[in-house]
């Protein structure tokens, strides 16, 4: 429904500006959303590769205890590398 007041020139510029500005920011503001997707994306790849990295460390660190005990025994094994031999034996049958 039309006003019954007619709107003044200023009053549509005014207006017209304030669209403007707002579709400025509602532009930034999806800019803004689009870039932390993208690094949300890249970090995600990236604790990704280095979670692989832990994973394959721990194994390697499996693996190297299991070695030790196979080598000098679980007693021994332990006391050297400041492990209880529950731990010991735990890595070594990780590392099976």
């Amino acid at each position: 429904m039309a006003s019954a007041t007619p709107i003044s020139r200023a009053a549509r510029e005014r207006l017209r500006e304030h669209h403007a500005t707002a579709t400025k920011a509602i532009a930034g503001h999806a800019a803004a959303l689009a870039r932390l997707d993208a690094v949300t994306s890249r970090r995600a790849e990236i604790v990704g590769r280095q979670d692989d990295l832990v994973a394959d460390a721990v194994t390697e660190v499996a693996h190297a205890v299991a070695e030790a005990a196979r080598v000098m025994g679980v007693d021994v094994a332990a006391a050297v590398l400041a492990l209880s031999k529950a731990e010991v034996r735990r890595l070594s049958k990780e590392a099976q």
